[in-house]
């Protein structure tokens, strides 16, 4: 398989009055991301759905976002 070439495009929901403490009552976070690919390759549409799903299942970017992880947030004091 040759790709030529691969974009990606991010869109996001989020309440700005959040993000700016305007509201507390509004999460900070987003409430939906959406990523939308365009490949160009001499592959098949379902082959390039495949390739998306691959992205998805090995993706570490991907999995930390959809699936929550443990963070910690500390002051480094050196």
């Amino acid at each position: 398989m040759e790709l030529k070439k691969v974009e990606s495009r991010y869109e996001g929901d989020l309440d700005l009055r959040g993000f700016l403490g305007i509201s507390e009552e509004v999460p900070v976070g987003y409430k939906n991301i959406r990523v939308y690919f365009k490949i160009e390759a001499d592959v098949s549409e379902d082959q390039k759905e495949e390739l998306i799903r691959m992205a998805q299942k090995y993706s570490p970017v991907f999995n930390s976002l959809a699936k929550p992880i443990p963070v910690s947030v500390q002051l480094d004091s050196q």
